[in-house]
């Protein structure tokens, strides 16, 4: 019996399948619907508008009835209407646009252009998670040099435009007559001029007139040509009589001179770009004056930024013959990496900051005021009409809303006026200012006319235009270089007068541009000494006096000697009992033992000279205090070895400190050893005292005594064995060996890289009866080495001349038969796609005597050797090659290219 196989069971049409199979639907179900009756209703939009007969079947359909035509009566209905559907070729119908909404238009290519940026950013994009690298240093620092190159050279552009006549004779044109009185009383004071005779006016009434002595009509207050002193220098009075009057002349409309700090490149771009593109803004990128014209516009209308309002100012003086020098302070940008050398944070509106906006404290204020004064007025009018009882809940109920509108009906007043933004508000200090000479006295006066009006006549105001506390900072500004330019040109470093108590480096540690310590090395390779190279002395050397036009004067001289010459920091006297940690960490007489350095100990028997104690946090310890002179210097033995000294037997160390591992080696050895004492392994420091000169045991037989690696140690002079010399020249090794005398290699110094010490090797060291042969054998080797040479350069120099020679009648040939040669034709290349467009190929029968720029056949070339009684000269021009190269033929090599 056949194994029962159950059938499948066959799909129900029953309506209730539907049911039983309903799932819910998902995104892609609606996907699918929506573009199937997107597809059903073009097809049959399509059909109803192709067809002509209008009582035909299909016309007739609607895009629903198509859908639910079953397939039976679909076919039978093609069946009926064959003739119809013969009419419409399939073949030819463009298939139905879809709708722009599903299916985006694409009407060309869509280029990308991607350039990859290699400008070093000026910015630490990584932020305290990585320093800056070793390039971006590099162009920090290079960009610092610059900006302070750029700002010397537009100072002193400026300052020449100061000395420019019509400039001065315009801001002589503002000065009025009191002015003019003030200048004359500081010539009398100053004794360049007589004094003038006083006209007196009615005679002296009274007591006074009595008693008073007459000197006689001849009688002078001083002699001629001496100052009045009486009062201090009279340049005192009148430079604070001009600073007055000028700055309350001058309006201060654009901003000025200022520091952003270092910016991504994508922001500078964008600056960059408007700056070229857009008008001037002054607001933006502050005041641009392109020419003189500019500055004498300026004058005439007494505005302008404070930096030319300085910069007239001076002008002004230099016109009433004073010699005044413009001051400026360089805002450049740093060189190093703090978060103040970075520009603020970009603003929205896309301000830049040079002005300042009103505070909404200032607006708070004028409301308050205006209802102080609506209050002042409401009470007078309640004093004048004096309502009873009964009306006054009344004015309280109807004053209670709309009370200012009231007031202003009653009472109206002006309309005050917002205060404007004060420009550059964020700079509480000058960038430029003025320095005056006095006749008098022979020293400068500093006038700051502008920001914070001061004359400068002691210290305290001279150290007061040092810009200082966190406003300074948060507003970039910096003390760095201080310039002061002179009217001939001439320029002159006047930062340190400007100092605090002229300690320098002062504040200008971190922003001006250090003193590298610059080594100098001997013929060996070793730092022979170091010398100090001052950046910013050499850029400011072409602008300094000096010269044959423009020499050093005596006030020069004195201001050198005096108020340009740094102060030394004063040495606080500490009393007995006073001191402190500090104290004995700098004092260069008692020293505590926690301040001493890896290679210091204390002399054995050392004995403290008195006791410390220690009274910070609460620690009342004493510690020993010795003497600084009993301090030595210890060095480890492998130190002492490399110096020709080696400690004494039975001497022990005065100090033991970890070891410090200088090569990989090294390290993988201490390892081991504290892996196997479970503790740090200590070496030994020495003193001198304990230490002596290696001395070695003379040679026996012309045996060189060597170490474990074949070699032997000569750090000094007195290491050599006795009985045997240094020969410090190359190619002794070769000429040892060929002569087959006993050395050993002189291992002379050490040089460490990468984890490694690597001994440097010079010469070799041999017994002295062989001293001579092989000094004899070097000096032979070494006539050949420079025959050899000589050779070289002179084949070299033949190939040169001949390669020439071939190329020039290559030329000529062109030139004979094609015409002028241009760039284009290459000659000492070998390209054959740089010849002439529509040039004849040249032929196998051309003439042969030309030899087409070859040599031709039968030709014979010298030899090479000459004669040899001809010694050739040596010339260096051609780089000295090995002697182990292989000789080159020199012949004229072709290249072709396919």
């Amino acid at each position: 019996m056949p194994p029962h196989v159950p059938r499948k069971r066959l799909r129900s049409t029953s309506p209730d399948a539907k049911l039983r199979n309903k799932r819910k639907p998902t995104l892609y179900d609606d996907l699918d619907a929506s573009t199937a009756s997107n597809s059903a209703q073009a097809a049959s939009t399509f059909l109803s508008n192709n067809t002509d007969d209008d009582s035909s079947s299909l016309s007739s359909l609607s895009s629903d009835e198509f859908e639910d035509v079953p397939a039976p009566k679909r076919a039978a209905l093609k069946e009926e209407d064959d003739d119809d559907d013969d009419d419409v070729v399939f073949e030819d119908v463009v298939a139905p646009k879809l709708p722009s909404d599903d299916i985006p238009h694409i009407t060309e290519d869509l280029e990308l252009t991607l350039v990859r940026d290699d400008r070093v950013s000026l910015t630490n994009p990584f932020g305290e998670k990585r320093g800056p690298s070793k390039r971006e240093r590099l162009v920090r620092n290079a960009t610092h040099r610059l900006h302070v190159l750029c700002l010397l050279w537009h100072n002193a552009v400026r300052n020449s435009w100061l000395c420019d006549p019509e400039l001065q004779a315009i801001m002589l044109s503002h000065i009025p007559s009191r002015m003019w009185d003030e200048v004359d009383r500081w010539q009398e004071r100053s004794g360049l001029v007589q004094y003038k005779d006083a006209k007196t006016n009615g005679k002296r009434k009274g007591r006074a007139n009595a008693k008073a002595r007459d000197w006689g009509g001849n009688a002078k207050k001083l002699e001629d040509g001496v100052p009045d002193m009486s009062n201090g220098d009279p340049l005192f009075r009148l430079g604070q009589s001009l600073m007055s009057w000028w700055k309350q002349r001058y309006r201060t409309t654009t901003p000025g001179l200022r520091k952003w700090g270092y910016m991504p490149l994508e922001r500078l771009d964008r600056l960059t770009k408007a700056y070229a593109n857009e008008e001037q803004d002054a607001n933006k990128f502050g005041e641009r004056m392109e020419n003189i014209d500019d500055l004498r516009r300026c004058a005439s209308r007494c505005e302008g930024s404070r930096d030319v309002g300085a910069h007239l100012f001076t002008a002004l003086l230099r016109a009433l013959g004073l010699e005044s020098r413009l001051v400026a302070s360089l805002q450049c940008l740093g060189y190093s990496w703090t978060k103040l050398e970075d520009a603020e944070a970009e603003r929205t509106d896309g301000d830049s900051g040079a002005t300042t906006a009103t505070t909404p404290k200032k607006k708070s204020k004028v409301k308050s005021r205006e209802k102080a004064k609506s209050g002042v007025t409401k009470s007078k009018a309640t004093k004048r009409k004096q309502p009873s009882k009964d009306t006054e809940l009344e004015l309280e109920y109807q004053d209670s809303d709309d009370e200012s509108v009231v007031e202003l009906q009653v009472t109206p007043s002006k309309p005050q006026k917002m205060p404007k933004a004060k420009i550059d508000g964020d700079l509480e200090y000058a960038n430029y200012w003025t320095e005056v000479l006095s006749p008098v006295t022979g020293s400068f006066l500093s006038i700051d006319p502008i920001v914070k009006g001061v004359v400068a006549t002691n210290r305290e105001l001279v150290e007061s235009l040092e810009p200082r506390g966190a406003k300074a900072d948060n507003a970039r500004q910096i003390m760095a270089y201080v310039i002061s330019y002179s009217p001939d040109g001439t320029a002159k470093d006047v930062t340190v007068r400007y100092l605090k108590r002229r300690i320098f480096p002062g504040r200008t540690k971190g922003t001006r541009y250090p003193i590298e310590k610059v080594p100098i090395y001997n013929k060996h390779g070793k730092v022979q000494r170091y010398e100090h190279y001052d950046w910013f002395k050499s850029a400011i050397s072409g602008y300094r006096r000096g010269d044959k036009k423009h020499p050093i004067t005596d006030i020069d001289e004195m201001e050198e000697a005096t108020e340009l010459r740094p102060a030394e920091p004063e040495k606080k006297v500490v009393q007995e009992g006073e001191e402190t940690l500090q104290y004995y960490k700098q004092s260069k007489e008692f020293v505590l033992e926690r301040h001493l350095k890896r290679e210091e100990a204390l002399r054995a028997g050392a004995k403290p000279v008195k006791k410390f104690k220690n009274k910070g946090k609460g620690n009342t310890e004493e510690e020993d205090v010795y003497l600084r002179s009993d301090v030595l210097n210890v060095k480890s033995a492998e130190t002492w070895h490399k110096q020709g000294r080696a400690p004494l037997e039975g001497e022990e160390p005065l100090k033991r400190v970890p070891y410090r591992a200088a090569t990989t080696n090294r390290r993988r050895e201490l390892i081991e050893a504290e892996a196997a004492t479970g503790h740090k392994v200590l070496q030994g420091l020495y003193s001198y005292d304990q230490t002596d000169w290696i001395i070695p045991d003379p040679i026996k037989d012309g045996i060189i005594p060597k170490n474990e690696y074949g070699n032997i140690d000569l750090f000094a002079e007195h290491m050599c064995p006795k009985g045997a010399v240094h020969v410090p020249f190359k190619g002794t090794v070769r000429v040892c060996k060929k002569l087959g005398i006993d050395y050993a290699e002189a291992v002379v110094d050490f040089e460490f890289g990468h984890r490694m010490a690597v001994p440097v090797i010079q010469g070799v060291i041999i017994a002295e009866e062989y001293h001579d042969m092989v000094m004899e054998q070097l000096q032979q080797d070494e006539a050949e080495r420079m025959r050899k040479e000589d050779e070289k350069r002179r084949k070299a120099a033949l190939g040169q001349w001949r390669k020439f020679i071939m190329g020039m009648r290559i030329v000529r040939r062109i030139r004979m038969e094609y015409g002028e040669v241009d760039d284009k034709v290459s000659v000492f290349g070998h390209s054959s796609k740089t010849a002439p467009a529509g040039a004849p190929e040249p032929s196998a029968m051309d003439n042969e005597d030309m030899a087409g720029g070859f040599l031709p056949e039968g030709y014979e070339e010298e030899a090479e050797g000459g004669d040899e009684s001809c010694k050739p000269s040596t010339s260096h021009f051609f780089p000295v090659t090995d002697e182990n190269d292989v000789d080159d033929d020199g012949d004229l090599v072709l290249e072709h290219e396919e």
